[in-house]
């Protein structure tokens, strides 16, 4: 079953006796309230299959509680999400495919957030022998993206093509890491590399498509 196909279930009300499968949403919130220092925090919204939504929001963000999807339309992709617990924040934005993007309000303090859709069904595995992780050459760096990286791409931007790599202005350099091709030109535009369950993604900025990268130094 299709994760848009489980949005429609739980906005008609008919997902309490779909047994369809819980799933949650992973990404990361960004607060505006200050513009010109944006403060990002991990977030998850998780719905069971009972139908029961909870957010949970990581520091240095707070809010976490309850939620529920307010509404949903199924052709144009838009849904509104509400939740209470710390703060009472609305959440608007765009499902598309298995991401969902868009703006929230907590009180006065506007954001933006970014999100992907994850099947939370366990899934069973037989145990393998245990793996030896190769060892770093020298001089290698590894990051992670949580909390999300907020900077620029220095120069120019001319979208990806299968190994793209950009140099960011916080001297953090991060290649694609999935195969994927579009093309867009832009000159220094902000990117927001943010946590997923299937690793990092970058969102870059007036770009409606994301990306999996890896930070290569």
């Amino acid at each position: 079953m299709s994760q848009l196909r489980l949005f429609s279930l739980f906005c008609a009300g008919a997902y309490f006796a779909s047994g369809a499968d819980p799933f949650s949403l992973v990404g990361t919130a960004i607060n505006l309230a200050d513009p010109e220092k944006p403060s990002a925090a991990p977030m998850k919204m998780t719905i069971t299959e009972g139908g029961i939504c909870t957010l949970t929001i990581s520091p240095p963000l707070f809010g976490s509680g309850s939620c529920a999807i307010k509404s949903y339309d199924k052709k144009s992709g838009h849904i509104e999400i509400i939740s209470t617990g710390d703060a009472s924040i609305a959440w608007s934005g765009e499902v598309k495919g298995n991401f969902v993007s868009g703006t929230y309000q907590a009180g006065p303090q506007p954001g933006k957030f970014y999100l992907a859709i994850v099947n939370e069904t366990p899934v069973k595995t037989t145990q393998a022998p245990p793996t030896r992780l190769p060892s770093r050459r020298p001089g290698q760096t590894y990051g992670g993206c949580s909390p999300a990286i907020e900077s620029s791409i220095n120069g120019n931007f001319n979208g990806w093509d299968g190994e793209t790599i950009w140099k960011l202005d916080n001297g953090e350099i991060w290649q694609q890491a999935e195969y994927s091709y579009t093309y867009s030109y832009s000159y220094h535009p902000q990117v927001t590399i943010y946590e997923t369950s299937a690793g990092c993604r970058m969102k870059v900025e007036d770009e409606e498509e994301t990306i999996l990268v890896k930070r290569v130094k």
